[in-house]
C-alpha cells in the first residue's frame, strides 16, 4: 500500500508540473522567419532540416518539395543552423532576419559534426554543444560508406560498443547479442537500451537485440550515448547507455536501395521507398540477407558433427502517417521478421518468427509544447534446439540433441511525454511509460536421444515509470540538466511445470516487486569558444529478464541455469569530461572519464567445474572506470581522419569467489580509426581499423580471450543518376582470431569480401 501511495504521489506531482508550466507563457513575441535552402548551383534542397536554437531554446522545421522552410521564434538572439544528408553543416548567428536564403555546400556529415542536433539525450532536440552527455552520431551517409554490413558491426566503430560474444550477429546466436557498453556487464542480456524511433529493440523475454530487425536503408542517423545518465529518462537496461536508430520519414517520393553479393555466398538486399501526398506520407522498407557461413570451430579441433555457423533472415515493414502542421502528425507502423541461423553443428539450430506494431501521435503548439504519445506490441516465437558432442572413434564424431526448446513471448508498452520551453532559458520534460511482457520457454528433453520429459517456465514481468527533467541555462555559459525517474518492477504469476513419465508437478514462484529511484545531475561549462567541460552524477537500475530468471539452456558440455530469485542491479556512476575544437572547428577532440559501482551484478557464475555448471547470480559488487577518447579531423572537403579509445578496468570488486577477477567478455581496451575521402567524381574510400584488447570468456578468468586487430575497406564510385558501384571487405588481412573458448574454442570470420550497387532517388 505504501509503494502504491508514492506512485500516486509522484504521478500526482508530475501532474502539477505540467499544469503549472502549461499556464506559463512565453515572454517573447514571436518573429516569423522564412526562407529556401539551396545546394551551389542553385537547385533547391528538400528534407533539409533547419533549426533555430537560444541556450535551451529550440525550435525546427524541415524544408519542403520547393526547399522552403518557416520558423517562428519566440527569442531575441541565437543561431541558425542546416543540414541535409551529403551536405557540410551550416551555422550562423541570427540577425532578425525575415527572410533567408540558406546555401548548403556537397561534403559527407562528420560521424561527430558540432552542429548535429542530439534528440536521445534528454529525449528533446538538443544542440549537440548544450548537451553533456558522452554521446556519437552516424549519419545514413556514414552507413552507406561502412565496410560492414550488420549494424551491430557498423556499429563496433564506437569505441566501448561490445556485445557478450565477440562474434557478430551474422553468425551469432540471438543470445549472445546483447550490448554492453563501458564495461558495466555482459550475461547475454543487454545492459543499454536500444530503440527504433522511441520503440524499445530489445527482445522482451531475453533482453538481447535482433539487428536485423531495422532495414538498413531506411535509417537516417544514429546516436549513441555511452553511460547510464540517460537511465533516469528510460529505465531499465538503460544503465550503460542508449542506441537510438530514427528513420526516414519522406518529405517527397524517395527511392534508396542496397544490393551486393560476396563471399561466403551471401546476397543481401535492402530497399526504401516512400513518397508524401499532400499531408499523408507512406514508406514501405524489406530486408533480405542470407550467408553460408564458415565453420568456427579451428580446423585442427573439427570433426565430422562440426557445420558451418551461417544465417538468413527476411524483415518488411510498412508505415502510414498523416502530418498536422509543421510538427504534429500520426502514425502506424508494421513488421514482419524471419530469421534461421545454424550454430556450427548439424543439430543446433534456432529460428525466430516475429510480428510487431507501433502507433503514434506528436502534437506540438507554442501554448501547450510538445506531446507524444506512443502505443507498441510484439508477438514472438523462438526456437532452438541444444545438443551435446563427443568423441567416440574420432575426433567429435557424435552428436546428440539434449533440448528441443520452444520459447512463446508476447509484449504491449505505451508511453506518453510532454516538453515546453519556458523562456528562453529553461525547457521542461514529464512523461509516463509502461510495459508488460508474457513469456515462457517450453523445453522437451532428451537424455541419449531418448525423451526425458518436458518443463514448461515463466511468468509475468511488468514495469512501470514516471519520469521528469529540467534544463536550465544559469547563465550564459552555464547550462544545467536535473532529472528524476522512479521505476516500478513486478515479476507474477510465474510458475515451473515439469512433466515426467512417473506424473506431473507444479512449482509456483512467489510474486515479487521492486521500486527504483533513478535521479541525474548533469552540467556543461562553456569556458571559451570551442571549449567546454562537463560532470555529471546519476543513479541507475536493471530488472532481471524472464530469460534470466527462468530459461536454462546447455550448449556443449556446459549447463546454464536460469535463477528465479535474481535481484535487479544497480549502478551508481560519476562521469566528467572535457570537449576541445580547434582550427577553426576542423579539429575536435574530446575525453570522457567514468566510475561505474554496480551492486547486485548479473554474472553467469561457475557453481560447478566438472560436470561443468553455471547459474545467473547476483554478486556483490562490480566496479568499471575508464576513460573515452574521441577525436576527429577534417583535414579538407574531401578528407577526414576520426579515431576513439576506450579503456575499461571492470571487474568483480566484492563476491568472495571471483573479487578481483575482470568481468567476463569486456575488454580493456579498445581504439578505432578511420580515414575517409570523399570525391563522388573520383571515388569514396574509406580505411577503418579496429583493436579489440584480451578479455575473459568466464567468470573465473581461467580462459583468456587475446586480442585482436583487423582492418576494413570500403571503396565506391558515382556513375551519376544516383547510382554508386562499391567494393568493400571486413576483416582485409584475413585475421583469424578467437570469439569464445567455451564450450568449444571459436573463431571469428575469414575475410568477407563484396560487391554492389546503390541507388538513391533523387540523388545527391
Amino acid at each position: 500500500m505504501s509503494s502504491l501511495k508514492s506512485r500516486i504521489r509522484i504521478v500526482a506531482a508530475t501532474a502539477c508540473l505540467m499544469l503549472g508550466a502549461l499556464s506559463a507563457r512565453g515572454q517573447t513575441a514571436p518573429s516569423s522567419l522564412t526562407g529556401v535552402v539551396e545546394d551551389p548551383s542553385g537547385a533547391v534542397i528538400a528534407g533539409a532540416r533547419v533549426e533555430f536554437t537560444s541556450g535551451t531554446y529550440h525550435t525546427a522545421a524541415q524544408t519542403n518539395s520547393a526547399g522552403q522552410f518557416h520558423l517562428d521564434i519566440a527569442a531575441t538572439s541565437g543561431a541558425i543552423s542546416a543540414r541535409a544528408p551529403g551536405f557540410l553543416p551550416f551555422h550562423l548567428p541570427w540577425n532578425h532576419e525575415l527572410q533567408l536564403k540558406i546555401v548548403l555546400h556537397p561534403q559527407f556529415e562528420s560521424d561527430y559534426a558540432s552542429h548535429h542536433v542530439l534528440v536521445t539525450a534528454n529525449r528533446i532536440d538538443t544542440a549537440l554543444e548544450d548537451s553533456p552527455a558522452d554521446s556519437v552520431t552516424i549519419s545514413h551517409d556514414d552507413l552507406a560508406s561502412t565496410p560492414a554490413v550488420a549494424l551491430d558491426d557498423a556499429l563496433r566503430k564506437v569505441p566501448g560498443f561490445t556485445l557478450f560474444r565477440r562474434s557478430s550477429s551474422r553468425t551469432g546466436n540471438p543470445g549472445t547479442q546483447g550490448v554492453s557498453m563501458r564495461g558495466v556487464g555482459a550475461s547475454g542480456a543487454s545492459r543499454a537500451l536500444v530503440l527504433v524511433d522511441d520503440i524499445p529493440l530489445n527482445d522482451p523475454f531475453g533482453g538481447w537485440v535482433y539487428w536485423d530487425r531495422v532495414v538498413r536503408e531506411s535509417i537516417s542517423d544514429v546516436e549513441v550515448v555511452r553511460g547510464g545518465g540517460d537511465a533516469s529518462l528510460y529505465g531499465s537496461t538503460a544503465m550503460g547507455g542508449v542506441i537510438q536508430f530514427r528513420t526516414r520519414q519522406p518529405e517527397q517520393t524517395a527511392i534508396s536501395a542496397e544490393g551486393s553479393w560476396g563471399s561466403e555466398n551471401t546476397p543481401e538486399l535492402s530497399l526504401f521507398a516512400g513518397t508524401r501526398l499532400g499531408p499523408w506520407y507512406g514508406s514501405a522498407s524489406t530486408d533480405l540477407f542470407r550467408t553460408n557461413g564458415y565453420i568456427p570451430v579451428p580446423e585442427s579441433q573439427r570433426g565430422p558433427v562440426d557445420s558451418p555457423a551461417n544465417s538468413r533472415h527476411a524483415l518488411t515493414t510498412v508505415e502510414l502517417g498523416r502530418h498536422f502542421g509543421s510538427f504534429s502528425r500520426i502514425f502506424a507502423r508494421g513488421s514482419f521478421f524471419d530469421e534461421g541461423r545454424h550454430n556450427g553443428t548439424v543439430i543446433q539450430l534456432n529460428t525466430t518468427q516475429l510480428g510487431d506494431f507501433a502507433t503514434g501521435w506528436n502534437y506540438e503548439t507554442k501554448n501547450v509544447g510538445a506531446i507524444s504519445a506512443r502505443l507498441f506490441g510484439l508477438f514472438e516465437s523462438y526456437h532452438q534446439t541444444f545438443s551435446s558432442v563427443t568423441s567416440v572413434i574420432s575426433q567429435r564424431d557424435t552428436e546428440t540433441l539434449t533440448d528441443d526448446q520452444h520459447v512463446p513471448s508476447q509484449a504491449l508498452g505505451g508511453s506518453t511525454q510532454w516538453s515546453r520551453p519556458l523562456g528562453r532559458v529553461q525547457t521542461l520534460v514529464a512523461g509516463f511509460e509502461m510495459r508488460e511482457v508474457h513469456g515462457s520457454s517450453n523445453d522437451d528433453l532428451f537424455k541419449k536421444t531418448v525423451p526425458n520429459g518436458t518443463t514448461l517456465s515463466g511468468g509475468h514481468e511488468r514495469t512501470e515509470r514516471v519520469f521528469g527533467e529540467d534544463i536550465v541555462q544559469l547563465g550564459p555559459k552555464l547550462i544545467a540538466n536535473l532529472s528524476l525517474g522512479y521505476d516500478h518492477w513486478s515479476d507474477f504469476a510465474a510458475r515451473l511445470i515439469m512433466i515426467q513419465p512417473g506424473g506431473t508437478t507444479l512449482t509456483p514462484y512467489p510474486e515479487r516487486s521492486s521500486d527504483a529511484l533513478n535521479p541525474r545531475a548533469s552540467l556543461l561549462y562553456h569556458v571559451g569558444h570551442g571549449t567546454s567541460l562537463t560532470a555529471s552524477g546519476y543513479r541507475a537500475f536493471r530488472a532481471p529478464t524472464l530469460n534470466e530468471l527462468y530459461r536454462s539452456f546447455t550448449q556443449g558440455n556446459i549447463v546454464t541455469l536460469g535463477n528465479p530469485a535474481l535481484r535487479a542491479e544497480r549502478l551508481t556512476g560519476v562521469e566528467a569530461g572535457i570537449r576541445q575544437a580547434l582550427l577553426s572547428d576542423r579539429l575536435s577532440l574530446r575525453a570522457t572519464f567514468f566510475w561505474n559501482d554496480i551492486t547486485d551484478a548479473i554474472l553467469n557464475v561457475t557453481i560447478s567445474p566438472t560436470p561443468p555448471q553455471r547459474e545467473k547470480k547476483n554478486v556483490a559488487r562490480t566496479l568499471s572506470t575508464g576513460i573515452n577518447l574521441d577525436g576527429e579531423f577534417r583535414i579538407s572537403s574531401t578528407l577526414q581522419i576520426a579515431g576513439g579509445y576506450q579503456f575499461a578496468h571492470a571487474v568483480v570488486s566484492s563476491y568472495a569467489p571471483l573479487a578481483g577477477n575482470w568481468i567476463p567478455e569486456v575488454p580493456h581496451q579498445q581504439f578505432t580509426l578511420q580515414a575517409r575521402y570523399v570525391n563522388p567524381r573520383i571515388i569514396t574510400a574509406t580505411v577503418q581499423g579496429t583493436f579489440v584488447g584480451q578479455q575473459f570468456d568466464d567468470d573465473l578468468n581461467t580462459f583468456l580471450l587475446k586480442r585482436f586487430f583487423t582492418v576494413d575497406l570500403y571503396f565506391g564510385r558515382s556513375l551519376g543518376h544516383g547510382v554508386e558501384v562499391f567494393a568493400a571487405a571486413e576483416n582485409a588481412f584475413n585475421q583469424r582470431y578467437d570469439t569464445a573458448l567455451t564450450p568449444v574454442p571459436s573463431l571469428g570470420p575469414p575475410i568477407l569480401a563484396r560487391i554492389g550497387l546503390r541507388y538513391q532517388f533523387p540523388g545527391h
